[in-house]
Order: C-alpha cells, then sequence, then structure tokens
C-alpha cells in the first residue's frame, strides 16, 4: 500500500502544481491589464496637468511684461 499512496501523492501533487501555476499565470496576466489601464489613466491625467501649467506659466509671464512695459511707461 505504501508504494500506491506514494504514487499517488506524486500525481496528486503533479496536478496541484499545475493547477497553481495556472491560477498564478492567470493573476499575473490579470494586474498586467490592470496596470496598462492604468497607465493610461495616468497619462491622461499628466497631460492635463501639463496644459495647466502652460496657462499658468502663460499667466505669470504676461505679468512681467505687462509690469515692465508700465514701468516704461511712466
Amino acid at each position: 500500500m505504501e508504494g500506491k499512496t506514494f504514487v499517488l501523492l506524486i500525481i496528486f501533487g503533479t496536478f496541484a502544481f499545475a493547477g497553481i501555476s495556472q491560477w498564478l499565470k492567470a493573476k499575473t496576466d490579470a494586474l498586467k491589464h490592470a496596470a496598462k489601464s492604468g497607465d493610461d489613466e495616468l497619462k491622461v491625467h499628466v497631460r492635463a496637468l501639463e496644459e495647466r501649467v502652460r496657462v499658468l506659466e502663460r499667466i505669470v509671464t504676461d505679468k512681467k511684461n505687462r509690469l515692465k512695459e508700465e514701468i516704461d511707461a511712466l
């Protein structure tokens, strides 16, 4: 009986390992997909922030030029 039990344990272990490997692969693929969609959201957010910075730079630059022109006009 010990020989048969040992063989059954090896077979069971092999199937368990294969099942766990497939489960981990599926989880990894799901995480990669989630990370990719998260990257797309971050890119959109960064673009929006870059546009806001451009607007702020324009405002700051325009105020300096206006102030210089007003001083020169005096």
